[in-house]
């Protein structure tokens, strides 16, 4: 096992060589369907160096009614610059207009399942959570991709002739091992690593299998990343996570201390 002080060593090195371009990169936590917060963190920044070029939704975006692309629109406009990626969230799945909306997405770019260069970052996305149903890891998982999941099987049929939906939204142990092949410089999941209380290790094998530094979550609408460091030694890789509402930049910093009582609201 890597030693802490190497894993350190390495953060900081990774730092201080991308620090301007992680800087501007935002990870927004799960905001179900309120997009207010990330406004308003924009206008805090307005006419400084310190706009993003990333936004990415780590999963939980929650809409039903309008597609993403329309949602983000008025955003665009306003930093006609900015480019937006997301994962998904287990409310992402929570029905077919859920799934739908959020893939609705325009320029938006999933992350789900690939490696993508934002700005000279290779940032790694696995969306979704575990569902029993599907895959409990370490237990054998029922279904190894989504495509025999969604066969008819024995969960029946519903929303006219259709699987459900939560379906969508798991984690399926093809997408894990298709990114185990892959290398990266920070992972952005919905689900928690085992430093977490209600963490997987499964995902620690897979930060640590792409040779990652730094890994981003929500799901959990609390931020214990301060307890996640007294892990790194085990863990090997800096873990972060990214509360209800709350915006870190790519050095986990968070961009939206000032707003940060609308947790809750």
């Amino acid at each position: 096992m890597k030693s802490a002080a190497s894993i350190q060593s390495k953060v900081e090195a990774f730092d201080r060589r991308h620090e301007q371009a992680l800087r501007r990169l935002w990870f927004a936590g799960d905001v179900h369907g309120d997009f207010q917060h990330i406004d308003a963190a924009f206008e805090a920044v307005r006419g400084t160096n310190r706009l993003p070029s990333w936004l990415v939704f780590l999963g939980d975006l929650d809409i039903d009614q309008r597609p993403l692309r329309v949602i983000l629109e008025p955003m665009l406009a306003r930093l006609p610059e900015l480019r937006v990626a997301f994962i998904h969230g287990n409310h992402d799945a929570d029905s077919y207009a859920h799934w739908e909306c959020l893939h609705d997405s325009g320029e938006a770019v999933a992350l789900h399942g690939r490696v993508v260069d934002l700005d000279g970052i290779r940032v790694a996305g696995l969306g979704g959570n575990f569902l029993g149903r599907v895959w409990t890891p370490p237990s054998q998982p029922t279904f190894t991709h989504k495509a025999a999941a969604m066969q008819r099987g024995p969960y029946g049929w519903r929303d006219g002739q259709r699987p459900s939906p939560k379906l969508h939204g798991a984690v399926y142990p093809d997408d894990v091992a298709t990114l185990g092949q892959q290398r990266a410089d920070i992972l952005v999941t919905h689900e928690v690593p085992s430093c977490h209380p209600h963490g997987w290790a499964a995902l620690d094998q897979l930060a640590r299998d792409m040779g990652i530094l730094r890994t981003f979550h929500g799901h959990t609408h609390d931020d214990r990343s301060e307890a996640y460091a007294g892990q790194r030694e085990d863990l090997g890789f800096d873990a972060r996570a990214v509360d209800f509402r709350c915006i870190k930049n790519g050095l986990g910093e968070i961009v939206n201390a000032q707003q940060f009582n609308l947790k809750g609201a």
